[in-house]
């Protein structure tokens, strides 16, 4: 079967080299000058690492070098990818700066047109499936404030955390950043170095943990363990789950507690004026996010100008207006609210079948459309914890489904577990779950939610490893084998 697919990040590399392990021929179409997606030079932002350690934030086959620092640049994640791409023989079935301009569906397939962005070559050509991995974080969201035409008239920046490439375009300037999530606060820490100003304006203040809790013990052993997932409760919840929810609630409610205490006085989150209103456990409500080293400090110095539950009015040459009469002097204001999850190449009719009247995407286990859309699939429509993993199972439950090793409900089952599940995240996360296609902290419940629609089992130990140590990816390696020789006997 030829495919194609649309995006070279983690979801595209690893959809690729296991659909070619299937027999299947691939082409990646990737606009960026670059494989990486989120980590490519035209996405990533000054200073930006991973939130999870190196040894979570990999695929199972390449460990991330040794050398690297616990927390990875940006740079170096995609300097992993590319030796991923040699490593699995990839570099022949990527073709970067080729923009998918349209994916139109045909009789046995697609036919899929793009434009060479260097070129300017156009061209057509037929595929039997589409796997779309372009991402939930590939479009960044720029509010459209009353003022901004102007603003912008009169010299001033509008600009995605995305797009921010150089302190150059912040050096001396007076800066206001809208946000307070993960790349909010790395823009922040980098900027106000260079800045004449710089303002945070904080809508509502989250919880965020440190890398090292009292600076040593790494948050990878309280969180990304089968016992840090089990605090929270799925909608499927494992027996853990539901015995921590339930009869086990103290040992729940000291650890979060425990937790709680000491990322308030580490941080010095009630001097910053940043302590969340809440208690500790909506840390996990959207997402979860780590401390930016260096923001608190530089909010208790002065340095970062915080503006607290409060949003942003309008704009004005110079100005940003926020909702409580305040007004932050301003030339660059930069955004940190978010990503538009689109798939802007498909019929605007298709995509309207694809979300529902919210936006939020509505996909059988996140992959398959919950409507009559065949050979489409979606890989990365699940984030979580363990992204690259997390990509990994899922382009093994779509090659096997590919292959006919896989059955799935039939479609109108398929759109009512989907529409179940999206009503279940939004109602969780009071509507922050970036349309229905973030599921932290679920991600090892996802991860088994895969591996048991395929029949697929970890060891014994590597399963009981994972409620003490950190997820290893590797202990996932052996998977494709198991399935290509299933394949292979059928």
């Amino acid at each position: 079967m030829k495919i194609a697919i649309i995006g070279a990040g983690f979801a595209g590399l690893v959809s690729a080299r296991t659909f070619k392990q299937f027999g299947h021929d691939v082409v990646v179409f990737e606009i960026a000058p670059e494989v990486g997606g989120v980590w490519s030079c035209i996405r990533r932002y000054p200073g930006v690492k991973t939130q999870n350690s190196k040894e979570t934030y990999s695929l199972s086959t390449l460990k991330m070098p040794s050398k690297l620092d616990t927390h990875p640049k940006g740079e170096e994640v995609q300097e992993y990818l590319e030796a991923y791409v040699e490593q699995e023989k990839l570099r022949g079935d990527i073709r970067l700066l080729t923009k998918v301009v349209a994916a139109l569906p045909i009789a046995e397939g697609w036919t899929i047109k793009t434009l060479n962005v260097e070129t300017g070559e156009e061209k057509s050509e037929d595929f039997a499936h589409l796997c779309v991995c372009s991402g939930a974080f590939s479009a960044g969201n720029i509010p459209g404030w009353p003022g901004k035409d102007e603003f912008e008239a009169a010299g001033g920046k509008v600009l995605h955390t995305s797009d921010l490439r150089s302190m150059d375009q912040v050096a001396g300037k007076d800066v206001c950043v809208v946000g307070y999530g993960k790349s909010s606060c790395d823009a922040t820490t980098q900027i106000y170095p260079h800045a004449a100003t710089t303002h945070i304006v904080v809508r509502s203040p989250i919880w965020k943990l440190p890398s090292y809790l009292m600076g040593t013990v790494h948050y990878s052993y309280l969180l990304l363990t089968r016992f840090g997932e089990a605090l929270f409760q799925y909608i499927e919840p494992w027996t853990s789950q539901k015995f921590l929810a339930g009869p086990g609630w103290p040992i729940r409610a000291s650890a979060m507690g425990t937790l709680g205490l000491i990322t308030r006085n580490q941080l010095g989150l009630k001097k910053a004026n940043l302590l969340p209103p809440g208690p500790f456990e909506t840390i996990a409500r959207a997402t979860i996010s780590l401390a930016t080293p260096g923001f608190y400090e530089a909010v208790h110095e002065g340095k970062i100008k915080v503006h607290r539950e409060v949003g942003v009015e309008s704009l004005s040459p110079g100005k940003v207006h926020l909702t409580d009469g305040a007004t932050v002097k301003a030339d660059v204001v930069v955004c940190g609210t978010g990503f538009i999850q689109k798939a802007p190449f498909l019929p605007e009719a298709m995509q309207r079948q694809l979300v529902d009247g919210s936006g939020n995407w509505v996909l059988y286990r996140h992959i398959l459309p919950a409507a009559n859309i065949p050979n489409l699939s979606f890989n990365g429509y699940n984030s979580s914890l363990f992204c690259p993993l997390t990509a990994e199972v899922t382009s093994l439950w779509i090659a096997a489904h590919l292959s006919g090793l896989l059955e799935v409900p039939e479609l109108d089952e398929r759109r009512r577990l989907a529409e179940e599940k999206v009503a279940w995240m939004v109602e969780r996360t009071n509507g922050k779950c970036a349309n229905a296609t973030n599921l932290v902290p679920f991600s090892l419940c996802n991860i088994d939610e895969m591996m048991a629609d395929l029949n697929l089992k970890l060891g014994s130990f590597a399963w009981f490893k994972q409620w003490l140590l950190p997820v290893d990816p590797q202990a996932y390696a052996p998977l494709t084998g198991q399935l290509l020789k299933r394949l292979r006997k059928d």
